[in-house]
Order: structure tokens, then C-alpha cells, then sequence
């Protein structure tokens, strides 16, 4: 009911100022000038008419002879420019979301009454500083891709790659959870790591944009990786409408070159999607539906165990949509978005059983609701309400001590017996946002000063969690070794010398979290003459964060200038230059500003384990113990050392709000953005664009310890003192990077050929990862007192920790030398229809990886000269060492051809039948991507040291450089695959069918 309460408030009073233009996202804008004899001719009539319009819009030209229409639904226009005593003019344009247009016209004296039509406009692409790429549904479905996703479209894109943890997206050098992902308007990341929920029906996106990097305009913010909006398509006064098949199956998917690869499951699966669009009123009420059902089976294998198994999905997704003209200035579009998920195969982490296998449930919605109303021919005014939910649980199903405890293997991490976290018998978990947005455009004409396009605005953005993490159904895990039987089957030792039992009680029921983010924005397109452009915003962020204790952590301010400079060298629009400075300002994310919640959060001890070896290496087949038996004497042993009120044996732990606090300085991250860019027409059927962008990164997360932060005593079980770290933001000697060349190209030939593509070549540098498979964001410093390769550095117990090879400036995970998507298209027309003929190729250079091992520096009997406890209650029993630059080593190149054959029958009526083909990497290119994925690493890049080998010699960092085969060995496998998940797709091929109408 409040929800309702505002939406009728906020129309209440946008109908009391006038109404609004479309809201960031869901928009495109056109500009142009009119000339006679090349000069700006003024009181020139420009009419828009377009299939994507309600009825027409109109403007005239004012002094200079410039117009602007913002706040246009894309689509493709035609353009009348209409003058007493001047030949009539039609140009025909297309209108990009989130880009500016353009359609200049020079008119000329009448001489004949007959009009004039032209097809052709300047490139959107070319407009502005920003580095922007569209791509409509019809092109991605016609492009031979593994999917028609949002992430494919933006894949296609310069300056993106998956190079992030678990194939996340990354834009121009940002961690993977810093980008903004919108549908319709509407935020649709995940709360922590960033990345956009499938609210969407592939078959019912019009449109995708990417913008990248030049100087974004300043009504996006929250991020400093880049945009990536997608629209859905809204109906019309024409009916049309689709219903598509696409087939699969996994043998029709090669195996990957690892050895002992499962057979695939042979089973065909369906994927259906329907859209309907259409009228109620003509003009006054259009209509838009769309459904998708998937009930599909892919083959997957567990880690190590290579246990084969079916990764079910079940999943509905349902879109309404309504757009309606109250009169012909006032505009309201309603939206509407659902997903019901149900995954049986659900995994998290490097499972080796299929115990640990969960059903996932998953509940997503979007609802956006958009005001649309013109005040006057250079007045818009614009509103936008939005929510988007993701409701989900998924793990264990019983909280019984022996079946729900999940086992831990020490030294691979590797997960057996029970799912990770709490299902369907725990409370669902929510990641939320719901927003509100005013926003004004005004365009203002001078005779001196040029042509201005000002938009301004406010927003109100609230990122919503509630979420009870437990780790596991008992709140409980034990440490152990694994080994397996022939056939897979888990045998679990338990270890004297290296068990632990793990406690993770939940510390109370989370109340909610909410970050809440009021921006103010005003950006100013100026058109100075025909040479010279300038791109000038600013915003201005304020942050207030509660955490799910409803307790104020964060408070914190930001300004973020864009500034962009264009100068077209001969005023034609043929060669344009640009540069442009821009600093983006993130928002504090939930993990870092959550972090001492009590709330939803868990503490964790860790008790060594003491008691008598079960299973030991070297016990007969027929005497090994059950796993549930050896969880049962595991903790009967436990209990009859006084369980959890035993402290004696505690060797590490963490307890929110005790072991960590929030500092007086948690802000936002930032970035500081420099681009120089060049972009040239080529005729009038091509373009091409570079721009040079350099980004800075500033203000990271860290969890700052040592002897001056202070020590506190925890509540029970353990009553001891502890060393308190403080989570804030600085920089510290930490640094993170990014530089590229970003180009893209498209050039068509004819009507029945056409190419594009785009290359980035760049550099990620730094010592800041942020981001783990596992974890959302990581904090640079101390993690819960474990080595985490990447992200200790000297800022956690400096004694032990500040040394060089601890955290290396070099290359990080996502970077990509170089990367490459081309594509070339061939349309065919025969008397039995159209055929389209497309070819993508694909290159990216191999990602990085180094030699990496946790060391116990610690001094000791076996290392005098180690490092002598300074004063520290628990120092860190390991320290993360680079036994190699960071990035030294690479993966392969990685390469892929692919092919589509599509097929458009004739009309039947309306009617049209479509075939859609396409083999994913013709060659069956084999080669190793990936070094870590959601399962885990699936390289090996951990070297030997004496913790695992007894026979190496320990060594102080801060003193001895470390010598090959007398610190460290490499494995035999080092840099070798451990999973088929490492590699690239396989040769696939792929079918969908349907009708089009």
C-alpha cells in the first residue's frame, strides 16, 4: 500500500508540473541543424513520426538553425522539415537508447513541388565524448552467439570482456561488480556481485547500449566501469508478434580436451518464448506481452571426482507491458517483469559429491512506471518509480548435526557431504533496490553562444537485503582430508595434526539493510559552432547505509565531474576529435558496509582438532568408517572437550562488530577518468572510432590491523581478547589501473552486405583484486586471519605482511592484452525467401596467473629467524607469497570462428516462418581460458612449500628471497587444467524455429 501511495503521489505531482520525458535508459535523443546555403536557417518545422511514437512530435528550429527532441522511445524515424518558399525535406533516422542522433537537412528554394527523401544520418556512435555502442535484437539474433543475452550484447562491445570472477562481466579495467545494469529503466545488478539478473525475455528486447568509458553523462552514476541499458519492446498500432523453439543438446555440444571428461546427456530441451504486441486505442494505448518457458538438462562433474550429473532449470519468465498517451504530450508506461526459477542441480563452490548438490529457488520481479509529458517544444520534464526484487534460497535441507554439517577439505578447500548455506527450511533471502527519479531536459538556442542541451534531476536510490546467512544446515563444519574410492565415493580422515571443528551460529535474524543513495545531476550538452562541442556534468552523491541491525554505518559524500571536449575539423561531422576527464564515484557496497552487522551475519571459531585419527592413510578397504560415523565420533569428541564452551583450542575466529568495526572514513570508491578519442565517417555507410582511455582507481575497500587498532574481549563462547581491524577506505600503497584502446567499425557495402567489429588492446595493472569466485567484494588487508592471494597486504599485522612479494604491483586477473569480435553478414534474396549468412570471429589474448603459496613466517624451531610476535593476540599463522611477478605466466590465446545460417520464409499474410542455425567454434578450438570459475580455481597455480611439504625449507620473506627447490617446488601440473571448466566452449551447434507475424 505505501509502495501505491508514492506512485500516485509521484504522478500527482508531475500532472501538477506538466509530466515527463522517458527516464535515464529507456530514451535516445535527436539533434540536428537546418541550413540554407550553409547558414542556420531558423522557423523551420521539424515533424517526428515513427512506428515507436504515439502520434507525432514537432519542434522549429531556432536562431543558428538547431532543434533537439529528447526523451524519444528508439526506434527508427522519419524527419520532416518543412519551410514556406523551401523544398520539403524527409530524412530517415534511427534513434538509439541512450545515445544522441543526429539528422542535419539543407534546404533549398522552391523550384518543383516534389519533396525529398534521404536515408542516411551521421552515426550515433561519433555524437558525443562517450564511447557508446548500440546493438538491436534483430543483429544479435541474426550473429552466430552462444545466446541472446544481455551479457552476449554487451560481450560484442570494445572494452568489455568475462575475464571477472565466475565469468563476470568487466568493463574498461573496473571489478566486476562496479558496473550499472538496466532494463527498462530499472536497476537489475545483484546486490553484491554486481551482475544482472535474467529479467528479460530474449525475444523481447528491442535494443542494447553500452557505454564504456569518454565522459558518461553525469545522470549515470554509482559505478566506475560502465553502462549497460536494454530495453523491451512496447507494442504499436500495428499487431506483430513472434513464437519461437530453441532446441538443445548437450551432444550436440564436443567434448573439451581434458581427459576423463564425462559422456554429455543426450536430451533434447526446449526453450519457448512468445511476444504479442499491439493496439487498443490507435495512438492512445499500445500493448506488449511476452513468455518463456525453459525446462532444460546440461551435462556437468563434480571437481576432482569428475562425478557426472544433470543441471536441471525450470524456469518461467513472463513481461507486460502498456504504454498510453493521456493526451498527446503526456505519456504513461507501465512494466512489468517476472522470473520463477527452479534448479535442482544447484552448486556453490568445488563440490567433489553429489550430496552437496541443492535445489535453488528463485523469485525475480521488475516494475518500472514512467511519466511522459512535454511542457513545451524545449521543456520536458521526466519521472520514474522502480522496483526490483530477488528472492532466492538455496542450500542444506535438514539442520540435523551429522546431515547438514558440510565438510571441508584442509589445504584444497574442497566441499563434500552437505550443500553450503540454508534452504528452503531457512527464511528466503532478499536482495532488493527500488528507486525514484525527476528529471528535466530544456534546450536552449543562442546566436553567440550555440546550442545548449541541459538535463538535470534527482534521484533516490535504496539498495534493500534481507538475508540470514547461515553456512551450512548445522552451523556447522569439519576440516579433514579426502580421499575417494575407485568409483568416487568420499572417504573422510580425520586428521589430528590438521582437523578443525568450525561453529558459525548465526548471530540474530537480520532486520534489513538498507543503503540509500540521493543524487542530484546536471549535464550540459553544448554545441559551441559546427566545430566545437563540449560535454560538461557534475553530480553529487549522498550516501546514508544502514545495516541489516538497522544500525548507521555509512555516511559519506561525493562529487563527480564529467567533462568532454569534441572538435569536428571541418564542420561536416567527416573527422572528429575528442578528449574528456570524468570522475565516477561507486556506492558503498552491502559486503563492506554490512560487515560488523549482527544481523543475518554469522561468527566463526575454529577448534583444532585433537582427537584420534579416523580413516589415517593406509587403512584397509573393508575398515574404513562411514562419513556419517566419522562426523559422529568427530563430534563426540568435541563435546566431551566441553564443546563449544571449551576456548582452549580456539585457534582462529571472527565475530562481527568485535573483530572488525567500521572506521570513521568508509566512502565511496572512485575513478578518475582521461580519454583522447578520434571517430571519422566513412561516406555515408561506415564509421570508425578509437579512443585512448586511461582510468585511476582511488578510495578501495581494506580491513585495516595492526598494533594500534586496538584489541576487544568477545562475548561468549569465548571471553578472550582479540585484535580489532578497522574496515574503511584509503589507498594506502595499493593501486589499480587501466589502460586501452578501444575501437570499434561498421561499414555497409549494400543493402546485402555488411561488416563490424571492434578490438581493445589494454592494460590492467595494480595490487588491488577486490573480488574472489566465492567472495563479492573482498577487502584489501586482513580476511578472517586465512591467506587470500590477492588481497593480504601490509596493512594486516604490517610485521608480518609488508613485504614486497606480498602484494606485487603487476598484472591482474582481468586483464586482456588484446581482444577481438569481427563480423561480416551476407543477406540473400530468392524467390523462396531470405537467407542471411553470418560469420563471427572472435580472439582474445591469454588472462594472467602467478605462483602463489601461503608461508608460516611465524619463528619457530624450524625458522629462528622468523618473525618474533610483537604483540599481537592471535598473529597470522600464514602470509600470502608471490613466487613470481603477478601475472608472470599467461593462458592461452583463445580463438573461435562461428557461423549462423538464417533462414525468413514469405509472408503467408502476415505470417513468416524463421530458422535459425548456428555452429559455435566451427574448428572445435581447444584451448585453456579460464584460471578459476564458480567452481573454484581450475588451474593449478599453488606451488610447494614446507607447509605442505615436509621436506622444504621454511624462510623469512623480509630476508631470504626464496630459492627453487630449496623453499619451492612447482607441481608437475603447474599452469595445467584440474577441471573441463577451464577450457573454452566447444563446437556446439544450435536450432531455433518459430513464426513471425
Amino acid at each position: 500500500m505505501k509502495t501505491f501511495t508514492r506512485i500516485f503521489a509521484l504522478l500527482s505531482l508531475l500532472l501538477l508540473i506538466g509530466g515527463a520525458a522517458f527516464a535515464q535508459g529507456t530514451s535516445g535523443n535527436l539533434v540536428g541543424t537546418v541550413t540554407a546555403s550553409g547558414a542556420g536557417l531558423p522557423g523551420v518545422t521539424v515533424t517526428l513520426s515513427s512506428p515507436s511514437l504515439q502520434g507525432t512530435r514537432s519542434t522549429v528550429t531556432a536562431d543558428g538553425g538547431a532543434y533537439n527532441f529528447a526523451g524519444l522511445p528508439p526506434g527508427d524515424y522519419s524527419v520532416a522539415f518543412e519551410l514556406s518558399g523551401m523544398q520539403n525535406v524527409t530524412k530517415k533516422t534511427r534513434v538509439n537508447l541512450s545515445q544522441t542522433s543526429r539528422a542535419d537537412a539543407d534546404l533549398k528554394p522552391t523550384t518543383v513541388s516534389e519533396a525529398i527523401t534521404v536515408t542516411a544520418s551521421a552515426p550515433a556512435a561519433l555524437e558525443t565524448t562517450e564511447v557508446s555502442t548500440n546493438f538491436t535484437s534483430d543483429a544479435i539474433a541474426e550473429l552466430p552467439t552462444l545466446n541472446r543475452t544481455i551479457n552476449t550484447a554487451a560481450l560484442l562491445a570494445p572494452g568489455v570482456n568475462d575475464a571477472g570472477p565466475n565469468q563476470q562481466i568487466v568493463i574498461s579495467g573496473a571489478q566486476s561488480f562496479d558496473n550499472l545494469f538496466l532494463v527498462n529503466g530499472v536497476v537489475v545488478n545483484e546486490n553484491l556481485r554486481g551482475q544482472a539478473q535474467p529479467l528479460f525475455i530474449e525475444d523481447a528486447i528491442q535494443e542494447t547500449t553500452v557505454l564504456s568509458g569518454g565522459a558518461i553523462s553525469a545522470e549515470y552514476g554509482r559505478f566506475t566501469g560502465g553502462v549497460v541499458s536494454t530495453i523491451t519492446k512496447s507494442g504499436g498500432n500495428d499487431f506483430s508478434g513472434s513464437l519461437r523453439d530453441s532446441l538443445r543438446n548437450d551432444t550436440w555440444k564436443d567434448k573439451t580436451a581434458f581427459s576423463g571428461e564425462a559422456d554429455h546427456i543426450d536430451d533434447i530441451s526446449s526453450v519457448y518464448e512468445g511476444t504479442l504486441g499491439g493496439r487498443v486505442l490507435t495512438d492512445r494505448l499500445w500493448f506488449f506481452l511476452a513468455g518463456r518457458k525453459e525446462k532444460t538438462s546440461l551435462s556437468q562433474e563434480t571437481v576432482e571426482t569428475k562425478i557426472p550429473y544433470a543441471n536441471l532449470t525450470d524456469q518461467k519468465r513472463y513481461e507486460v507491458k502498456l504504454t498510453g498517451a493521456i493526451t498527446p504530450k503526456h505519456n504513461l508506461v507501465a512494466s512489468y517483469l517476472k522470473v520463477e526459477t527452479t534448479n535442482p542441480g544447484n552448486v556453490f563452490g568445488n563440490v567433489v559429491d553429489l550430496r552437496s548438490l541443492a535445489t535453488l529457488q528463485r523469485n525475480n520481479n521488475l516494475k518500472g512506471l514512467h511519466y511522459n509529458g512535454i511542457l513545451r517544444d524545449n521543456l520536458l520534464l521526466e519521472g520514474q518509480y522502480s522496483e526490483m526484487k530477488n528472492i532466492f534460497s538455496s542450500g542444506a535441507e535438514t539442520k540435523d548435526r551429522i546431515e547438514g554439517t558440510l565438510l571441508r577439505e584442509t589445504g584444497t578447500s574442497f566441499r563434500a557431504w552437505s550443500p553450503t548455506f540454508c534452504g528452503s527450511i531457512c527464511r528466503p533471502k532478499e536482495r532488493n533496490n527500488k528507486s525514484s527519479e525527476v528529471k528535466g531536459s530544456y534546450f536552449l538556442s543562442t546566436k553567440s553562444l550555440g546550442q545548449h542541451s541541459f538535463v538535470a534531476g534527482w534521484e533516490d536510490f535504496h539498495q534493500l537485503r534481507i538475508e540470514d546467512n547461515y553456512q551450512s544446515g548445522s552451523n556447522y563444519r569439519l576440516w579433514g582430508d579426502f580421499d575417494f574410492t575407485s568409483s568416487g565415493q568420499l572417504i573422510f580422515r580425520a586428521n589430528p595434526t590438521n582437523g578443525q571443528v568450525a561453529f558459525m551460529p548465526l548471530l540474530e535474524e537480520s532486520k534489513g539493510s538498507d543503503f540509500q543513495i540521493n543524487s542530484m545531476f546536471v549535464n550540459d550538452k553544448w554545441d559551441f559552432n559546427n566545430h566545437l562541442n563540449f560535454n560538461l556534468g557534475i553530480r553529487y552523491d549522498k550516501a546514508n547505509g544502514k545495516n541489516q541491525s538497522k544500525v548507521k554505518t555509512v555516511d559519506d559524500t561525493a562529487i563527480s565531474p564529467r567533462l568532454g571536449i569534441g572538435y569536428d575539423l571541418r564542420g561536416d561531422g567527416m573527422h572528429r576529435f575528442t578528449a574528456s576527464y570524468a570522475k565516477y564515484a561507486s556506492k558503498v557496497d552491502q559486503g563492506p558496509g554490512d560487515a560488523t552487522s549482527f544481523g543475518g551475519r554469522y561468527a566463526s571459531y575454529y577448534w583444532d582438532y585433537r582427537g584420534p585419527a579416523i580413516n589415517p592413510a593406509g587403512t584397509p578397504a573393508n575398515q574404513i568408517v562411514p562419513t556419517a560415523e566419522v562426523i559422529r565420533q568427530m563430534f563426540a569428541w568435541f563435546d566431551s572437550q566441553g564443546g563449544i564452551n571449551n576456548t582452549s583450542l580456539i585457534n582462529a575466529l571472527s565475530f562481527p562488530g568485535y573483530t572488525s568495526r567500521i572506521g570513521d572514513n568508509l566512502t565511496s570508491p572512485s575513478m578518475d577518468e582521461y580519454s583522447l578519442g578520434y571517430g571519422a565517417q566513412l561516406g555515408t555507410r561506415g564509421y570508425v572510432r578509437a579512443d585512448l582511455i586511461r582510468r585511476e582507481w582511488n578510495d578501495f575497500y581494506l580491513l585495516r590491523k595492526d598494533l594500534t587498532t586496538g584489541k576487544v574481549h568477545l562475548p561468549s563462547p569465548s571471553t578472550a581478547s582479540v585484535d580489532q581491524g578497522v574496515i574503511e577506505t584509503g589507498n594506502a600503497d595499493l593501486e589499480r589501473n587501466y589502460t586501452g584502446v578501444q575501437t570499434q567499425a561498421n561499414y555497409r557495402f549494400n543493402d546485402r552486405f555488411s561488416i563490424g567489429g571492434n578490438y581493445t588492446w589494454s592494460k590492467l595493472r595494480g595490487n588491488v583484486e577486490g573480488e574472489q569466485f566465492n567472495n563479492a567484494t573482498v577487502l584489501a588487508g586482513c580476511n578472517g586471519g586465512a591467506a587470500v592471494p590477492g588481497t593480504d597486504t601490509g596493512l594486516c599485522a604490517p610485521e608480518y605482511q609488508n613485504f614486497e612479494q606480498n602484494h606485487p604491483v603487476g598484472y591482474l586477473e582481468a586483464d586482456m592484452r588484446h581482444r577481438a569480435s569481427v563480423w561480416a553478414q551476407y543477406n540473400l534474396m530468392t524467390g523462396l525467401g531470405r537467407f542471411n549468412f553470418s560469420l563471427l570471429q572472435k580472439y582474445h589474448s591469454g588472462v594472467p596467473y602467478s605462483a602463489t603459496a601461503a608461508i608460516d613466517i611465524r619463528r619457530s624451531t624450524t625458522l629462528p629467524d622468523g618473525v618474533l610476535n610483537p604483540g599481537y593476540v592471535t598473529p597470522p599463522s600464514r602470509v600470502w607469497y608471490y613466487f613470481s611477478g603477478r601475472g608472470e605466466f599467461r593462458l592461452d590465446d583463445i580463438t573461435s570462428t562461428n557461423l549462423a545460417v538464417n533462414y525468413e520464409s514469405p509472408s503467408f499474410g502476415k505470417v513468416r516462418l524463421f530458422v535459425q542455425t548456428d555452429i559455435v567454434n566451427v574448428f572445435n578450438e581447444s584451448k585453456v581460458e579460464y584460471a578459476s570459475t564458480a567452481r573454484g580455481p581450475v588451474v593449478s597455480t599453488f606451488v610447494n612449500v614446507r607447509r605442505t611439504t615436509a621436506s622444504l625449507t621454511p624462510f623469512n620473506p623480509f630476508t631470504t628471497k626464496p630459492v627453487l627447490g630449496t623453499h619451492y617446488t612447482l607441481p608437475a601440473n603447474f599452469g595445467q587444467p584440474t577441471n573441463r571448466e577451464a577450457y573454452q566452449d566447444p563446437r556446439e551447434y544450435r536450432i531455433s524455429f518459430g513464426l513471425r507475424f
